[in-house]
């Protein structure tokens, strides 16, 4: 296939699945980690520190002779407010950092190493149509991304760089381990699919993404929740009260 395919954040849940699901299915894949190196055979590992725009610009130099075919950032955080305001100022420049701005970052440094043709995919989340009193950061970092894949695909026309973002739901990943069992099984119960997604199921749309088949989808958001939210929630109240 000859392609490559550099996935950022691949040492997460989301990111390790894409990184072998692209591995075994022909392409280069070069991906990065925060902290824990990669243990995935046969893809060139690089760390890299999303909350400095300088070790993202260091880290571009390293690559800086790569053609690549797409780029994936699958890195994300996901912290809980409410301690205190020093820390929840904190928790917010650190979440628009590496969920939004990193984005940005990147896309201004590899727009002219992406081939022409080539994909620009984000992570964004069924959050980013809900406000949150404990994540407002994730909440608006994800919206953020929502408005930043219409631009960015404007930004990427003369090339024909298609720019999408997958907004997938509750998510089997470790950023939601902290929930506990109980919380899982009641947000399986509403889901009218009666299960949370795997990462394979966010893995199987990118890889769709990155097929010639999917050359006019440009500038979506596309939802990946089990439809979970087809319903205003208030409604299963009113089907308990009724």
């Amino acid at each position: 296939m000859n392609k490559t395919v550099l996935i950022i954040g691949a040492s997460g849940g989301i990111g390790t699945q894409v990184a072998k699901d692209l591995l075994n299915n022909g392409y280069t894949v070069i991906g990065t980690h925060s902290k824990t190196p990669l243990s995935i055979q046969n893809i060139t590992s690089y760390q890299l520190n999303l909350l400095s725009n300088s070790s993202i610009k260091d880290f571009i130099k390293k690559i800086d002779n790569t053609n690549l075919y797409a780029v994936i950032n699958c890195a994300g955080i996901v912290e809980y407010e409410g301690n205190s305001i020093e820390r929840d100022i904190e928790i917010w420049d650190r979440t628009i950092q590496i969920n939004l701005s990193s984005n940005f970052v990147l896309a201004k440094y590899l727009q002219s190493k992406i081939e022409t043709n080539g994909k620009f995919i984000m992570i964004s989340s069924t959050d980013a149509i809900y406000g949150s009193a404990l994540t407002a950061s994730y909440a608006v970092s994800k919206a953020g991304i929502n408005s930043l894949t219409k631009s960015l695909s404007l930004l990427f026309k003369d090339k024909n760089i298609s720019v999408n973002a997958i907004a997938p739901g509750w998510v089997n990943t470790r950023m939601i381990s902290d929930t506990g069992e109980d919380f899982i099984r009641q947000v399986t119960n509403i889901n009218p699919l009666k299960r949370i997604a795997e990462p394979k199921d966010i893995s199987n749309l990118i890889s769709f993404l990155l097929k010639p088949e999917s050359s006019y989808i440009n500038g979506q958001i596309i939802t990946v929740d089990g439809g979970y939210t087809n319903q205003d929630p208030t409604l299963l109240i009113e089907e308990d009260a009724i």
